[in-house]
């Protein structure tokens, strides 16, 4: 994989929805989705300091230096900056973290691609779930 940005999200945006990406992709902004890589793809996703991803995100490879409001899944290398801020757990198979990294949730190590993904479909499932923790209505 070579070291050109395939895409740069700079500090002036804001999305709402889901964002799909391959390559090496560069955030600055505050997003209201989750962001999920091509796995078919090597990829690389870097979110700022001044970032806030309110979603979760699901990468090849990442490094985090802004606020994550949402779980992390990552397939190979997870890199947390001094500025980093998670809230949510993290799925991972490696991890480097500077000191000022923090983390409110659980740090949970996959060996495999497979052990992750069933890590990933049994918490999408429960927050999916109409019959947990929804309120039914009587007639």
């Amino acid at each position: 994989m070579s070291n050109k940005i395939n895409t740069l999200i700079g500090a002036d945006i804001s999305i709402k929805g889901d964002i799909s990406y391959q390559g090496i992709v560069h955030i600055e902004a505050s997003i209201k989705g989750s962001l999920i890589a091509n796995k078919e793809k090597d990829s690389k996703l870097y979110i700022n300091k001044s970032s806030t991803i309110n979603g979760y995100v699901d990468a090849t490879n990442a490094a985090i230096d802004g606020t994550i409001l949402g779980n992390v899944y990552v397939y190979n290398l997870l890199q947390l900056g001094s500025n980093a801020l998670i809230k949510g757990n993290i799925y991972y198979n490696s991890i480097e973290m500077e000191v000022g990294a923090k983390i409110d949730g659980r740090l949970i190590v996959c060996d495999t691609k497979e052990e992750l993904d069933m890590h990933k479909i049994d918490i999408e499932t429960k927050g999916n779930s109409t019959t947990i923790g929804s309120k039914s209505k009587k007639i």
